[in-house]
């Protein structure tokens, strides 16, 4: 599918296109968005596998590190059919933040990234056993709850 999608963009004139700049630690990250409509796949079987696929949307972001640029490509598909690129744009922004406070909780609170268990299914039951506490610890009105302190980061570096 990601082939008929690049296709479709390298073909097809966007129904419209929005730029997004962010600058925050030590970087500046642009987001170009463009949408087009899903018609624009020209293998139909290809649409007949997505019912109620109504915009494709590209992401190129672009990100200068001030001594680097490194540049990314996201495609996403849509049922919605909102022919806006800076609506798309914000929501592509938004799963991203979503995704980094994700794993910022899971380090901080379990330190995640400290973990070594490389063996078989391991690393992929840790996580998703961590997911499953920090769902827990969210449900808890106590907000501190999920600080971490000198007395439990001990403890957190057996598991």
């Amino acid at each position: 599918m990601n082939e008929q999608i690049i296709e479709a963009f390298r073909y097809n004139k966007p129904i419209d296109s929005a730029s997004q700049m962010d600058a925050g630690h030590g970087r500046i990250e642009t987001r170009d968005c463009r949408i087009i409509n899903a018609v624009a796949i020209e293998d139909k079987e290809v649409l007949d596998r997505w019912p109620g696929l109504k915009t494709l949307v590209e992401v190129t972001s672009t990100v200068d590190y001030g001594d680097h640029t490194a540049t990314t490509v996201r495609r996403y598909i849509s049922d919605e059919d909102y022919p806006k690129a800076a609506y798309f744009n914000m929501l592509a922004r938004g799963h991203w933040s979503i995704e980094n406070q994700l794993h910022w909780n899971l380090d901080v609170t379990f330190l995640e990234d400290a973990c070594r268990a490389r063996k078989g299914y391991a690393a992929l039951n840790l996580s998703t056993i961590r997911k499953l506490a920090m769902q827990i610890i969210k449900e808890h009105t106590d907000k501190s709850s999920l600080k971490k302190d000198d007395s439990r980061q001990a403890s957190q570096t057996t598991i």
